[in-house]
């Protein structure tokens, strides 16, 4: 599910999210993923326990690299460049991994455009049900190293 503050801003995260995939829309009910622009309100997210920087100061990487959380605890990505995405949806990049049973996520609909990026200031969530270390990456700069890890622990 995407959350967006503008209809603008909306559309252009959803362009290029409707190619090819098994036609699984990617919903899970267990889980809650947002994914919003900055609307300069509550810093919270930037400093939070169990945030994520994506490009923090405009390198390749996810800080801190590896997180670990509890089941039911949600992950919040505040991308701090501009070109950047989050994907844990196997079938998009080989670096990728979920434990068994886990449900992908992604700022991108399964089976969407893994080079959909967004923009800078967004922030995106995920809440973890299933134990288990998750790989994401990056698709755009997956080669590059572009990859962190989320280790939910019961």
């Amino acid at each position: 599910m995407l959350k967006s503050t503008g209809a603008a801003v909306a559309a252009t995260m959803l362009a290029g999210c409707s190619s090819g995939g098994d036609g699984d829309d990617g919903g899970d009910s267990e889980s809650e993923e947002t994914t919003a622009g900055d609307d300069g309100g509550d810093d919270s997210g930037s400093s939070g326990e169990n945030t994520v920087a994506v490009s923090p100061d405009g390198d390749l990487n996810f800080k801190p690299e590896e997180l670990t959380v509890s089941v039911g605890d949600t992950v919040t990505w505040d991308f701090q460049a501009p070109s950047h995405n989050v994907s844990a949806w196997p079938d998009m990049q080989d670096k990728i991994s979920i434990p068994d049973g886990a449900e992908g996520f992604g700022t991108m609909e399964k089976g969407g455009e893994a080079f959909a990026t967004v923009d800078e200031g967004t922030t995106f969530e995920h809440t973890f049900e299933t134990a288990g270390e998750y790989t994401y990456v990056c698709t755009p700069h997956a080669a590059s190293g572009m990859v962190g890890t989320i280790v939910v622990e019961e």
